[in-house]
């Protein structure tokens, strides 16, 4: 069953460039932890009120639940993206994950 991730990132006010900064080394890393990348999207709201100038939103299709969950056991395992957490804590508002299922 293939599930489909999205995941919303509220960034602080302020902090949207060194956000963009920080998520290119994050993709780069998350490649090479074996993350498809070649089927993400990334969004970023022109309208919705608030703070959506401060949202970026990310899709990617995984193949299951199972890959999924052993990709990002070896992630939060990963000494580089433990290091990087720490800089997305000090931008980061909010960081939303959802799961879904194709009906």
């Amino acid at each position: 069953m293939k599930v489909m991730q999205r995941g919303i990132m509220k960034i602080l006010p302020g902090k949207m460039a060194e956000a963009m900064e920080l998520n290119k080394k994050y993709m780069a890393i998350i490649s090479r932890l074996g993350m498809p990348t070649t089927g993400m999207r990334m969004y970023r709201p022109f309208t919705g009120g608030g703070d959506a100038m401060h949202t970026i939103i990310f899709e990617v299709e995984w193949d299951s639940l199972t890959t999924l969950a052993a990709f990002f056991e070896k992630v939060m395992a990963d000494p580089e993206v433990q290091a990087m957490m720490l800089q997305w804590d000090v931008i980061l508002d909010t960081h939303q994950v959802e799961l879904y299922a194709a009906m």
